[in-house]
């Protein structure tokens, strides 16, 4: 009980501005009934806000607070989860997250990760979106000054700059083009979901068949999906577990 109320003090003033293209009226309004305690119609909102195609981080993040003060802790993770996947600097989202885990039933010992997989994550999650693209720019910048540089350029001095120039702009874009990939665009990104459902059987195949039951996994637990049908999808556990549960009862991050 002191885990719900501790949570609920972090999410009491989850409502936040949104990117200004995210600013309108059903957003607002969303804001509004958040903090009258009308938390479903607060949901409604920011759902609407997101079949209108507008999305960004802060909106998910705001949604996912809405959700678990409405009592629906699985949709609650799936939308903190999704506000990192678009900003993995957003600390509050990551902070919810981390004491929303300790509600669900699920205990799951991720297996060790190799250390190329571990330097991999660290490199793609070193720097805040803001200053990747900025960064980005910057390569853009260097590389195009350079070349321009070049072709304008009087000097062997002016010319070799405008060489260091170009070789640089090259590899901040070449190198920090990559990560932009995987973290805007999901390249080489494996597809997540989580469990919405209170308590769903794992089957060793795409059955109804109980005497097939491996195990059960629960409300708020996070998946990979490795293959997915129109009735059925087969997920995988952190710690290796693999099974079969039925498509609607896990959604895409």
């Amino acid at each position: 009980m002191r885990r719900w109320v501790w949570l609920a003090v972090v999410v009491a003033f989850g409502a936040v501005s949104p990117p200004a293209a995210a600013q309108n009226e059903a957003y607002l309004r969303g804001n509004e009934l958040y903090q009258e305690g009308q938390f479903e119609q607060a949901v409604e909102a920011y759902r609407s806000v997101l079949g209108a195609g507008v999305e960004s981080a802060t909106l998910h993040y705001n949604l996912g607070n809405a959700y678990f003060k409405a009592g629906d802790l699985g949709r609650a993770i799936l939308s903190w989860e999704r506000a990192l996947d678009r900003d993995r600097g957003l600390a509050d989202a990551r902070s919810n997250l981390e004491l929303a885990r300790t509600l669900t039933v699920d205990d799951v010992e991720p297996l060790p990760t190799f250390w190329l997989v571990s330097a991999w994550r660290w490199w793609v999650d070193l720097l805040p979106r803001a200053a990747l693209l900025g960064a980005m720019a910057l390569g853009w910048l260097l590389l195009w000054g350079g070349v321009a540089g070049r072709i304008l350029a009087r000097g062997e001095g002016m010319r070799r700059a405008g060489t260091l120039a170009v070789l640089t702009g090259s590899v901040m874009v070449v190198v920090l083009g990559v990560n932009v990939a995987v973290r805007e665009f999901g390249v080489g990104q494996v597809s997540r979901g989580v469990i919405l459902a209170d308590a769903v059987p794992v089957r060793s195949a795409p059955t109804e068949d109980d005497n097939l039951t491996l195990f059960e996994i629960h409300e708020g637990t996070v998946v990979r999906i490795d293959q997915r049908t129109d009735t059925w999808a087969e997920v995988v556990l952190v710690d290796g577990k693999v099974g079969w549960v039925p498509a609607g009862v896990v959604e895409e991050l």
